[in-house]
């Protein structure tokens, strides 16, 4: 039931009613390494690039690395800390510093795979050079997957999520969702290419703490998003 409530929130927010958006094509690059220590822990790093204004700027890097337990066959939890730069408007890149746990829920039914991710994420922006470094922004993150493995070889898959934000004064609803559609190529039983497209859409304006500034005129940004990763497991 819960994730059919999420489903059906994010098809109220994305059929909902706006009047103008700010459109960038994007394309992501991922390489994703995971190293099993035992029968129940796995390490992980997840290394992201991103380029935005309609793929013409390198804007945004980061690092994602963590540890997964395996709770049962079906069943697991992650622990990571995330180091990301992000590129500003004045060209000097602002370091961001995130943390998050999450919990992987899986059902396979013939040749289908259904999961459901639940991740509480904190982040804060520029810790040692900001005066609201301190700051975290607390996210409650809801993720539906659904593949199908047609092949050894080929995998199809869609997905979506939602951002909640939890402590952002001005927003009690969801800020953000994306949409995905993609595919698995298993290189072979150790290695895999992924090909994805994402719509990523702020579904309303949320500045947490400077909600003494107005932004009247401020678009929406709905995020086209190509995708391609690389992953390999030892």
């Amino acid at each position: 039931m819960k994730i059919f409530f999420v489903f059906i929130f994010s098809s109220i927010y994305l059929s909902a009613p706006a009047q103008q958006f700010y459109n960038d094509a994007q394309l992501w690059l991922n390489l994703y390494l995971e190293k099993k220590i035992s029968k129940k822990f796995a390490l992980h790093l997840n290394q992201q690039d991103r380029w935005t204004q309609n793929v013409s700027q390198f804007e945004l890097a980061y690092a994602d690395i963590g540890i997964t337990y395996k709770v049962t066959k079906n069943v697991k939890v992650l622990g990571d800390y995330v180091m990301a730069l992000k590129k500003k408007d004045n060209g000097i890149y602002s370091k961001r510093h995130q943390y998050y746990v999450a919990l992987v829920v899986k059902k396979d039914f013939l040749k289908w795979r259904f999961m459901y991710r639940n991740m509480l994420q904190l982040q804060n922006f520029d810790p040692y050079t900001r005066n609201d470094g301190y700051i975290q922004y607390i996210y409650d993150r809801h993720k539906v997957s659904i593949k199908y493995f047609a092949t050894k070889r080929f995998e199809f898959y869609v997905a979506e999520e939602l951002y909640l934000p939890l402590n952002n004064p001005q927003l009690k609803t969801f800020e953000r969702s994306r949409s995905f559609t993609g595919m698995f190529y298993n290189i072979s039983k150790y290695q895999q290419l992924e090909f994805y497209f994402a719509f990523q859409a702020e579904l309303q304006k949320g500045y947490w703490y400077k909600q003494d500034k107005h932004y009247d005129n401020s678009l929406l940004k709905h995020d086209f998003i190509y995708g391609i990763g690389y992953s390999v497991y030892f």
